[in-house]
């Protein structure tokens, strides 16, 4: 027996020992559903911390720099930037918390704008977002993000590390890389100051299978949390279709979080050994020692945003309407951006970004650019939310390293591509290194965790509205018009340790079968779920993963091949519909909970309405625990030309004569995002038609809410600036 004072020292280290371990789980909305070692605490660190959660921006409380700028130019006949005098009025107000604004009318320009080093500006339109206020219309765009891309309007910080070019020293992580743990000391070597608040530490670690430095080895199927980029081999290595992504990670470390250094002991000088307190706790499980685990810093520009204003690119091939990279905290907001030539809005190597409440048309349609998309983001703590995408192949990706992001509440239509293939709309990410993400409420066709470049892990997809299938009748399904790829959930093979909670699947009449579980192809028809899924389309043709169904989490999801929401805790049990225990209570590790509730809170981001959540739309809109949902089916004949038979609309409208039935047992209301496209700008369901006229505050209302007073500081120390 031990000794009273042995036994209290040892009772308070356990104590000590499982606060450290729970710490991401304290408080969270999903407590009692996730597991803490899959999840992350979006609450509190997704978005611009005290304003993304409110629907609010730092900018609310900004005023105006200098004189409201005129429209110049005209169709034909463009200026610069510098000329009409937007470039020097940024300049101007550059660090000094304010925004630019410009006025009613068009600016036709024939170059871009990439502001270098800026901090605490935003440029402004007037009005809230209608094209008949203030649009910019360019016929030439500005080289941007280090050098490695162009842009319509982009913020790039002073620092233009780039693992792939141009990256610093680094120097090891000796302690403190446990999952939520806000402490992490390094080595000497990093080679560059810190700045508490300024400053991103990133943190990687070699692949499984690899160690060193460089990191040598091969990616062998660890049989469990297997981070992979390596191309697939039948010989028993790699897991990908093409390899590693390039250019997004250092070689054989794509698993890398983003962090923004809080202070710093001893000090935050140049180069020594250091115990910094991170501003956000590490998410991943299975940081180790083996893996030689590093760091490196990248110092950011901060709050710089977009806002109010219509963005044409159709006559430019630039990468990307809007971007950032290097930067903490910016945002876009009430923005129309058409004919991006490849990506809407790119938030690379970016902290803590917001993007909420644009329309996005047409991006990337008439392009050779691969991987178009109206949001696509790298970096970490981003909320992408309340956003429309109108034929666009994909409408969100992470494309590289992803961390704690919220991509939420966004609503995407017509995701052709004309070659009788439908799209995911919503693809998770495209490399490895993209993990601990929540997709919440989302109205899309597909959701797609695909294989190209590597793992995913640990992402949670919640209240989502996933139909699986996209109308022909628009005449963009190439030479076959048959059903293809028309599963509502992809989730191929080394995609493992996902939660799935409380979304609603498939259409009726098209989806009779619940599931595919690591068949010969990634392409089966009439399906619910693809769990573990191979890929014999490509060369060598991956093999099924049977790990990925027995890590993945699915619990109160609704689908209609079943009729039913299905709880599974083994076949049969509780309903005849299920095949087998779908908790991942026996998943080699970290394992989902024994005994789930089945009380679904209405959002693991939101702790209310955001203020562009409208009132009389039910907060959840999405669910098993929804009812009289006012989101129906189109009646008639599937891909009718000139109809949208099949497609989801609301419930009471017609379309050609054909009416919109209840459908999907009611559990789905049209989320802010979709009432806008189908209600406000009268889009139709299969998302034909040119672009339309999108107005934020005829959508969401004048979005005004309470916000802190004062305004956050620029960051100490000077930086270069340069306008191009």
């Amino acid at each position: 027996m031990l000794p009273k004072r042995t036994f209290f020292v040892f009772a308070l280290s356990l104590i000590i020992a499982f606060l450290s371990f729970s710490v991401a789980a304290v408080g969270q909305s999903w407590s009692g559903v996730l597991a803490p070692s899959r999840a992350a605490d979006w609450q509190d660190y997704a978005g611009i911390p005290g304003y993304s959660s409110k629907g609010a921006l730092p900018s609310d409380n900004w005023t105006q720099s200098g004189s409201t700028i005129s429209a110049c130019g005209s169709n034909g006949s463009p200026v610069t930037a510098e000329s009409c005098g937007i470039a020097d009025a940024l300049a101007k107000a550059n660090g000094k918390s304010k925004y630019v604004l410009l006025g009613p009318g068009t600016f036709y320009l024939s170059d871009g704008l990439c502001l270098h080093g800026y901090n605490n500006v935003e440029v402004r339109g007037s009005g809230t977002a209608g094209s008949n206020l203030t649009k910019l219309v360019f016929s030439g765009a500005a080289t941007c993000q280090g050098g490695n891309g162009s842009a319509l309007i982009g913020f790039q910080g002073a620092d233009t590390t780039y693992p792939a070019a141009n990256l610093a020293a680094v120097c090891t992580a000796t302690d403190g890389f446990s999952q939520g743990s806000s402490s992490l000391t390094i080595g000497s070597g990093c080679n560059q100051s810190i700045t508490a608040g300024a400053t991103a530490v990133i943190l990687d670690q070699c692949d499984t299978g690899y160690s060193g430095s460089p990191c040598s080895g091969s990616a062998k199927d660890n049989g469990n949390y297997f981070v992979c980029g390596d191309k697939y081999d039948p010989s028993g290595t790699g897991c990908s279709e093409n390899g590693p992504d390039s250019g997004l990670a250092r070689p054989e470390r794509f698993q890398a979080e983003w962090h923004i250094v809080s202070s710093c002991n001893p000090s935050c000088g140049k180069g020594g050994a250091s115990t910094l307190t991170l501003a956000e706790p590490i998410l991943h499980p299975n940081y180790s020692s083996g893996q030689t685990p590093q760091v490196y810093l990248v110092q950011l520009s901060q709050y710089l945003g977009v806002r109010n204003m219509v963005i044409d690119g159709g006559a430019t091939n630039s990468t990307s309407g809007i971007s950032f990279y290097n930067t903490a905290y910016p945002w876009v907001k009430n923005v129309a951006i058409l004919n991006p030539y490849s990506i809407g809005v790119y938030l690379t190597q970016d902290v803590h970004g917001d993007v909420e409440s644009t329309y996005c048309y047409n991006a990337g349609q008439n392009s050779t650019a691969s991987d178009p998309s109206c949001y696509n983001h790298t970096g970490a703590f981003h909320v992408i939310a309340n956003n429309i995408c109108q034929q666009v192949r994909v409408c969100t990706i992470g494309n590289g390293t992803e961390i704690g992001s919220v991509i939420g509440y966004n609503f995407g239509v017509d995701a052709y591509t004309g070659d009788s293939f439908m799209f995911g709309n919503l693809e998770d990410c495209h490399s490895d290194g993209c993990d601990f993400n929540l997709y919440e409420s989302n109205v899309m066709y597909q959701a797609v965790q695909d294989q190209v470049h590597g793992t995913h892990l640990s992402q949670t997809w919640h209240r989502n509205f996933f139909t699986g299938w996209e109308s022909c009748s628009n005449g963009q399904c190439g030479t076959d018009p048959s059903i293809f790829n028309s599963s509502a959930a992809d989730v191929l093979s080394y995609n493992r340790y996902g939660n799935w909670t409380a979304n609603v699947l498939g259409t009726p009449g098209i989806h009779t079968i619940y599931q595919d579980l690591a068949g010969p192809s990634a392409f089966v028809n009439n399906t619910i779920w693809l769990i573990g899924s191979a890929n014999g389309g490509v060369s060598p043709a991956i093999a099924g993963d049977p790990i990925v169904g027995a890590t993945t989490m699915r619990w109160g999801n609704y689908d209609v091949a079943n009729n039913a929401v299905l709880e599974c805790t083994a076949a049969k049990t509780p309903i005849s519909a299920c095949t087998a225990d779908e908790r991942a209570e026996a998943a080699p590790v970290y394992q989902g909970l024994a005994s789930p509730s089945t009380s679904f809170p209405p959002s693991y981001y939101y702790s209310s309405r955001p203020s562009w959540y409208s009132s009389s739309t039910p907060f959840p809109a999405i669910g098993p625990d929804v009812s009289n949902g006012n989101v129906g089916l189109v009646a008639g004949t599937l891909n009718a030309s000139g109809h949208q038979s099949g497609n989801a609309a609301i419930v009471g409208a017609s379309y050609a004569g054909d009416t919109v039935n209840t459908a999907w047992a009611g559990h789905v209301n049209a989320i802010p995002a979709m009432n806008c496209y189908l209600s406000v700008m009268k889009g139709l369901p299969d998302g034909t038609g040119s672009a339309l006229t999108f107005d934020a505050s005829a959508c969401y209302g004048s979005g005004s809410t309470s916000v802190p007073a004062a305004a956050p500081a620029a960051p100490t120390g000077a930086t270069s600036v340069v306008v191009h």
